[in-house]
């Protein structure tokens, strides 16, 4: 009965099959990441002449303290707020809890969630395969994010440190995990999956204007509230500092939250 059990847990099948359904979106998005970062990151040459006249334009605009606007003048500053600090941030973190919120209410909608129960697998184990299984998409679209920034960067002979780049996008897959352990735990509470991911594509976009807020009122306790807080890309991408206490919570968030999933999902009721 051990190895049979160990074996059953050594094999994922269901984090398998997870892979395989979201390969074309893997892709896909892989593929979106790498024409926006290159075109974001090759933006630079023609706009570095005109941005101190356009950051002096926007000098008393609250929203300079919100996204770092007066750094702009450099190439570093430039890709943060251009890229990271919208387009990664609340884009991908929205297409990211977007895909996860459907994980579980899918099966249950479509009335495929017998099918898996009915293979020798907990229900504990049905959520966290789930989520082990989208971990290879997360990966995928920062490994793409890296190597077309620091190419691009290259070709058009601007600076970039690419340690601190890679630091950036180690600490976004932290960022995007706990995004996903949110949809995930969204999807186990909701049972039809376009509601689920709107509730999904709601947190991510209300934790991102939280974190806006907070930072227009230069109040930290709002702030706090929102995962945006713990991950400020200009500081690594910069300066290469890493908040770890910001990286300590953003990794208890998520196994809290997927804890707080497979007990739920352990006792739902699932109509048949």
């Amino acid at each position: 009965m051990t190895d049979f059990g160990l074996k059953r847990i050594l094999h994922f099948r269901i984090t398998w099959q997870t892979i395989k359904d979201y390969w074309r979106t893997s892709l896909i998005l892989t593929l979106f990441v790498i024409a926006l970062a290159a075109m974001y990151a090759g933006m630079f040459p023609s706009m570095k002449d005109t941005l101190p006249s356009l950051i002096n334009t926007f000098k008393d605009n609250p929203m300079m303290a919100v996204f770092d606007v007066e750094q702009m003048n450099s190439y570093i500053g430039f890709l943060n707020v251009e890229f990271y600090d919208v387009f990664w941030v609340l884009v991908f973190g929205i297409m990211i809890g977007f895909i996860t919120a459907s994980q579980i209410s899918k099966e249950i909608e479509s009335k495929t969630i017998d099918l898996l129960m009915s293979n020798p697998v907990s229900r504990k184990q049905i959520v966290f395969e789930k989520f082990v299984g989208l971990i290879p998409l997360i990966i995928m679209i920062n490994l793409a994010a890296i190597f077309t920034i620091w190419g691009t960067s290259v070709l058009i002979n601007e600076d970039i440190n690419l340690w601190y780049l890679s630091l950036t996008h180690v600490v976004s897959i932290i960022y995007f995990m706990a995004i996903a352990s949110v949809g995930l735990f969204v999807s186990v509470i909701i049972n039809e999956k376009m509601k689920a991911s709107i509730v999904m594509i709601l947190f991510v976009f209300l934790s991102y204007f939280i974190n806006m807020i907070g930072k227009m009122l230069n109040n930290d306790s709002i702030r706090i509230f929102s995962l945006k807080n713990y991950y400020e890309t200009i500081d690594i991408l910069k300066y290469g500092n890493l908040d770890i206490q910001g990286i300590v919570i953003l990794c208890v968030f998520t196994i809290l939250i997927m804890i707080t999933s497979l007990i739920y999902f352990e006792h739902k009721d699932i109509a048949a």
